[in-house]
């Protein structure tokens, strides 16, 4: 049966991809915020086995290097993520990559493009997708930017220099907020609607890769394997906004799992209250 996630999984990373320039036929709507290291690293864990989604991606990195974050890319993928793309040299890219940086799903282009590829970039991409007056403090920023918390306390303090954003004093803890939300979701509109983090659903979608381990095992250990995932992966989805598989306890929650990847991004964007 050969790695059903990941087979599920690649036909959304083309989509991501066709987003922003590299070409793919397997389009569907990317209601969220791409995060390209995140989107990366991604493409990385599931590329293998795909010699054109290898090249092309290689070809589109090597084409705009001034777009990726090489601190981010350690930090999210704990340094297992190759930094150099990897180039198939057996095939030949016909015409020149395009970076398309225009549509809803390329906010953080956009942003990169005017702010530089910075932890500001990343503070005011995350406050824009916000619903306007949302308080965020500099861990749960750091967190959402992919950031260290040191750097996006300076990151903070510059925007905060700038007039952008303010911090709020009182309560438990500092928190942050932008002073003019509709100014600056007009500067780099288009927005998609969801603000679903890509970074969160990235880490998600790599803890639950394991469950290819499972794909011949009998239902009742497959099942339970992939509730054992879910429920680690719960906090991630909090605060990343993430909508995960839920099951009712007589069906397969592996199959709901692999349903769920299939249905990527829709399947992701609407958070579900706990029980």
């Amino acid at each position: 049966m050969g790695n059903p996630f990941r087979s599920a999984l690649d036909c959304f990373v083309w989509s991501v991809w066709g987003e922003i320039g590299v070409p793919s036929t397997d389009r569907r709507t990317i209601d969220l915020a791409i995060d390209l290291e995140a989107l990366i690293h991604l493409t990385d864990l599931v590329a293998e086995g795909d010699p054109r989604l290898v090249s092309h991606v290689a070809a589109w990195r090597t084409a705009f290097p001034e777009f990726i974050s090489k601190a981010r890319m350690k930090h999210i993928g704990d340094g297992a993520a190759p930094w150099e793309p990897k180039r198939d040299r057996s095939r030949t890219m016909s015409g020149s990559p395009v970076a398309v940086v225009s549509g809803a799903s390329a906010v953080q282009l956009r942003m990169r493009s005017a702010l530089g590829v910075s932890a500001r970039a990343e503070i005011i991409r995350q406050f824009v997708l916000d619903t306007p007056g949302t308080r965020r403090s500099s861990s749960d920023l750091a967190r959402l930017c992919g950031y260290t918390k040191r750097n996006t306390e300076k990151a903070l303090v510059s925007l905060e220099r700038s007039g952008w954003i303010a911090r709020i004093e009182g309560g438990a803890s500092l928190r942050w907020s932008l002073n003019d939300h509709a100014a600056l979701a007009s500067l780099f509109a288009p927005l998609p609607t969801s603000n679903t983090s890509f970074l969160a659903l990235g880490e998600i979608v790599e803890e639950l890769l394991v469950l290819d381990e499972y794909a011949s095992d009998p239902v009742p250990v497959r099942s339970a394997a992939a509730r054992g995932v879910l429920a680690k992966v719960r906090p991630t989805a909090d605060w990343g906004s993430v909508n995960i598989p839920r099951c009712a306890p007589d069906r397969d929650a592996w199959e709901n799992a692999l349903e769920w990847i299939g249905d990527l991004p829709a399947s992701a964007l609407e958070r579900v209250a706990s029980p």
